[in-house]
């Protein structure tokens, strides 16, 4: 089957972004063309992406090195044979260097363009000292169910600046911008979720958090729900800044809510002095939530593990010791219990 060694080579199909007008953030829907693949997947897996480099990044240090791109290198990782220029394409990452390795520099962050500016390695030295190019992993923000010979993305462009130049999101940028629709190959594989999936009772409640790009599986999950035509209640808390420009697929949202199939609760946190995020709709919506948690709903959040996942363990803490009348170490045994019953599900990154 598909693999990183042996992945599937898809295409684009459509891509449009999801952000308005005045958003202060790159946000993008894109669908994969896959039909013929018979890759397999469901509602809650990933796909790895394995991109290319950006090519006037690429052709920018051959330049520095003036070099030709012709040059034969041997891949350290595999000991296979790559010209130069194909090597920096498709094998290398160009975003992280350890330079310190070859010369008696310190440790840094710059970018590899700076590095390469000034100490001038060869391209053998170079290839030598490049970790390898790993996939990105994109949450299926899909159903096969609807949508057999596609599989959707939900990308945010990202773009960040260091020493006075913008630098771009390696995935991102390859499926944002760089790809062209219906011609650049796009290689993928399907990485399977272990444990973020649907119950396999169709009429069990559930609670889905998902901020920002955290809504993917969530659009999955729905979809799917729908065409299976499960009896089991949905609700939704999503959150971004502004819900003018950052309200993700919010016409579906909405029309669900308005067929009485999703309830949804928002948290816009720019549109109002004070900053409100999806932890506080949780806590305001308490005796509801607890409800459905004791009735056995599945709560899953998906997005940020930094700061977005502990808010949301601390609010469920907040509320399983609130409505449940227990003490701290109870609630968090409680949600241990929950974890472990694989009713508290969580993808994070």
């Amino acid at each position: 089957m598909y693999s990183r060694i042996h992945p599937y080579t898809a295409r684009i199909k459509e891509r449009s972004l999801l952000t308005g007008l005045g958003s202060s953030k790159k946000t993008y829907h894109i669908a994969l063309d896959i039909e013929g693949s018979e890759l397999s997947f469901k509602a809650g897996d990933s796909i790895g992406v394995i991109p290319t480099n950006d090519p006037a990044v690429v052709d920018r240090i051959i330049d520095l090195l003036k070099a030709k791109g012709t040059e034969e290198i041997e891949d350290p990782k595999t000991g296979k044979t790559h010209l130069f220029r194909d090597f920096l394409l498709h094998r290398a990452n160009i975003s992280k260097v350890s330079f310190h390795k070859l010369f008696n520099v310190e440790k840094t962050s710059s970018p590899l363009i700076d590095l390469v500016q000034h100490h001038q390695p060869s391209p053998h030295e170079l290839c030598k000292i490049l970790l390898p190019l790993m996939p990105r992993f994109y949450s299926i923000a899909s159903s096969p169910k609807v949508y057999p010979h596609e599989i959707h993305l939900t990308v945010a462009f990202v773009s960040f600046e260091l020493n006075g130049q913008t630098h771009f999101g390696v995935g991102s940028h390859f499926l944002c911008l760089q790809a062209e629709l219906e011609s650049t190959p796009i290689p993928i594989y399907v990485q399977p979720s272990n444990h973020f999936s649907l119950p396999e009772d169709p009429n069990k409640s559930i609670i889905m958090v998902g901020p920002g790009t955290g809504i993917a599986p969530f659009r999955a999950f729905l979809q799917e729900r729908i065409a299976q035509q499960a009896e089991g209640r949905n609700w939704l808390f999503f959150g971004e800044r502004n819900r003018a420009t950052d309200f993700y697929y919010g016409d579906y949202w909405m029309e669900l809510e308005k067929q009485g199939r999703l309830r949804i609760d928002t948290a816009f946190s720019r549109d109002q002095a004070e900053k409100i995020y999806v932890q506080h709709r949780m806590l305001e919506e308490k005796k509801s939530l607890w409800e459905w948690i004791k009735e056995g709903a599945l709560i899953y959040v998906c997005g940020d593990a930094e700061q977005m996942a502990k808010d949301v363990d601390a609010a469920l803490q907040q509320i399983v010791r609130d409505e449940g009348r227990m003490s701290d170490e109870e609630a968090r045994k409680f949600l241990k219990a929950m974890r472990h019953e694989k009713q508290y599900l969580l993808d994070v990154y």
